[in-house]
């Protein structure tokens, strides 16, 4: 059973910093890595890792920094016959300033504002990946993995694989991401594409909650969530607010945390298991990632995050606390 992985990839460059820079300032890092990065790439990284049939799709342009990235892929399997290669897309670069004080990360990318539109050949070489995994896989159940930066691209794949398992990492607010929405099984929207949702400037009551997730599964074809950081994952069982708790951790670099939870999350959708056993295993999987420095560094191998189950505990307080 295949994979494919829709979106952003870029070039992440990691300043690790003693102290928050004030602005007009020079300031040193004495600790620094340079990696991939991107939140649908991120996710297909790991699936490579372990040891998934996985595809990457997105547009790269074919300088140094997009190479680079080819090459990181292949290091752990990831099928990248399929990525477009286009002279008018600018390769991603990523800036990521790390405060070691806490761990916190901000993030600065440079990147077109979207993906040139797909020519006519780009929309055959796309075409000769659907035949591949349909002859291939049949029978057996497809997932998909968007995250919304490729909106043409992972709209053009969706309407041609109508049966596909198909998550979605919807980090922001967008009218393409409202459309994309509709072709999603699992809408994974963070916190604030669920605030600005319901146009409110921060979460402080269940029924917000509620309200939030009840918008959202109006916007998807399956269910939706709520990722809520070191506080869990946000849904509705049986139109009850549930807030799955995540793990206590050690936090060093938070950086790429949510990409590996939308990972490890399609991981257990691609393996058809209960929903919460896929949130506990997602939210495992990031936090082990976040004790360490930088992302595709920080990931854990898939025996690690098995073993892993009894030796965190769960933050159980209350959101709101």
């Amino acid at each position: 059973m295949a994979v494919i992985s829709v979106g952003l990839s870029c070039f992440d460059q990691f300043f690790f910093l003693n102290r928050w820079p004030e602005e007009n300032t020079k300031n040193f890092s004495g600790d620094f890595i340079e990696s991939g990065g991107g939140p649908c790439a991120n996710a297909a990284w790991l699936l490579g890792l372990w040891g998934e049939d996985i595809y990457f799709t997105g547009h790269l342009n074919h300088d140094i920094y997009g190479q680079k990235i080819i090459d990181e892929f292949h290091d752990v399997g990831v099928n990248t016959d399929y990525v477009i290669f286009n002279d008018e897309m600018i390769t991603p670069l990523a800036s990521v300033l790390v405060n070691q004080l806490n761990g916190s990360r901000t993030i600065i990318t440079r990147k077109l504002v979207s993906p040139p539109r797909m020519t006519f050949e780009e929309k055959l070489k796309i075409d000769e990946l659907i035949t591949r995994l349909t002859q291939e896989d049949k029978g057996e159940v497809i997932t998909v993995l968007i995250d919304g930066h490729e909106p043409e691209l992972s709209e053009y794949i969706l309407t041609r694989l109508p049966d596909a398992r198909v998550v979605m990492d919807a980090g922001s607010l967008r009218e393409s991401n409202l459309n994309l929405a509709k072709y999603t099984d699992y809408l994974v929207a963070s916190e604030n594409f669920a605030r600005d949702l319901i146009e409110i400037d921060k979460f402080t009551t269940d029924i917000q909650l509620k309200t939030a997730l009840t918008e959202l599964n109006k916007l998807a074809r399956g269910e939706a969530f709520i990722t809520l950081g070191e506080k869990g994952c946000a849904y509705l069982q049986n139109g009850m607010l549930t807030i799955s708790p995540a793990f206590i951790c050690n936090a060093i670099d938070t950086t790429g945390a949510g990409d590996i939870f939308h990972g490890a999350f399609t991981y257990g959708v691609h393996y058809n298991w209960h929903i919460e056993n896929i949130i506990l295993f997602a939210s495992l999987s990031a936090a082990i990632s976040i004790e360490k420095k930088g992302v595709r560094e920080s990931m854990p191998d898939l025996a690690d995050v098995h073993n892993a189950v009894n030796k965190y505990e769960r933050n159980l307080k209350h959101y709101f606390d």
